[in-house]
Formats: structure tokens, C-alpha cells, sequence
């Protein structure tokens, strides 16, 4: 739940559409509010008011790629500045590193368990949960 009360909105980023509805229907199982977008632009326009943004790095070339929109969210106070947690294939050090310093709050490598990264939304939905 939000500091509003009402549930989570979490807006799921990645360009395949079997990991998104893999991670939107886990998620509505578990009582969160979901948006899908396909791409960093999409997810631009979607973002002001999600709690919560899932994103993969490894986004189309056709807009702005995964550390350009992670940058933006976490910098740009009229998206709202989000938590985001990182879902991606880009399971190098060299990578998360990347992410991290990029701004993310969480870092998940696919494949994953899907519990897993309920849990990891969860907890930065959570009133009170780890810093943005």
C-alpha cells in the first residue's frame, strides 16, 4: 500500500511482452495496481503517479535505452522520482554498477523468481520502506 492508502502502482518496463505479462500478472496477484510500457519513451509518459517502476536496461534502440530512463526518473521531480527496481539480463558487475549508480533502488538478473521480485516491490512500496 501507498502512504494514500490505496495499492501500489507499479508500471512494468521491458520490451518483451512475455516478461511483462509474467511480471504484471504476479503483481495484480498480489494486489498491486499495474501499467505495462514497452519502451523508455512510453514509459516517460506513463510514469507520474507509479510508486514503483520494474525496468529492464536492455530497451529498443528506438527511444531512450535503461540508464537514460533510470537517470531521468531518479533526477527529474516532475516524474515523480519513483523507486525503480532493475530487471534485466545485464548480469555483469560491471552492470549493476552501472544501475546503481544510475539510481536504482534494486537490482534483479533475469531469469528470476518471480517471489522474488514481488517481494523486492513490496518492500519499496512499503510507507516507511528503503530510501529512495
Amino acid at each position: 500500500m501507498t502512504t494514500t492508502g490505496g495499492p501500489a502502482r507499479v508500471l512494468v518496463v521491458d520490451d518483451s511482452d512475455a516478461i511483462r505479462t509474467l511480471i504484471r500478472i504476479n503483481l495484480e496477484l498480489e494486489g498491486f495496481e499495474v501499467a505495462e510500457a514497452a519502451s523508455g519513451a512510453r514509459c516517460l509518459e506513463l510514469v507520474p503517479g507509479t510508486d514503483v517502476v520494474t525496468l529492464d536496461l536492455l530497451l529498443p534502440d528506438s527511444g531512450p535505452g535503461g540508464l537514460d530512463v533510470l537517470r531521468r526518473l531518479k533526477r527529474d521531480p516532475a516524474l515523480g522520482r519513483p523507486r525503480v527496481v532493475v530487471v534485466t539480463a545485464a548480469a555483469l558487475p560491471a552492470d549493476r554498477r552501472r544501475g546503481e549508480s544510475a539510481g536504482a533502488d534494486a537490482y534483479i538478473t533475469k531469469p528470476f523468481e518471480p517471489v522474488d521480485l514481488v517481494d523486492t516491490v513490496r518492500a519499496l512500496a512499503a510507507p516507511g520502506g528503503p530510501p529512495a
